[in-house]
């Protein structure tokens, strides 16, 4: 699977698996990871508020289908996972033992 930033249109990634490309992630709203970056104009520096919020999200889309390749779970296990994306990354790779190289172009 090939994962990276989307240049156009609403979605905040795009992964690519088997020709098919999954977008998923709204680039008007928070996720966890942006939540947890110093540097983003989602951070929350309170790491309760964080936590709840991430709890509050997950738990709002556990009944969603969560297979190893849809755009609910890219979003669910990539972005609302880990504190950051790397690490959510690893844990998706890990679970689904999928291969992620992360993309440039």
């Amino acid at each position: 699977m090939t994962l990276k930033k989307n240049r156009n249109g609403d979605a905040k990634y795009i992964a690519r698996l088997d020709g098919k490309n999954y977008k998923f992630g709204n680039k008007s709203y928070r996720d966890y990871t942006l939540m947890n970056k110093t540097g983003s104009k989602f951070y929350e520096p309170n790491i309760k508020e964080r936590d709840r919020v991430k709890s509050n999200y997950r738990r709002r889309h556990k009944g969603d289908k969560l297979d190893e390749v849809s755009s609910g779970s890219l979003s669910y296990y990539i972005l609302w996972n880990k504190p950051t994306l790397r690490e959510s990354i690893k844990d998706y790779e890990k679970r689904f033992n999928i291969k992620i190289a992360l993309s440039s172009s």
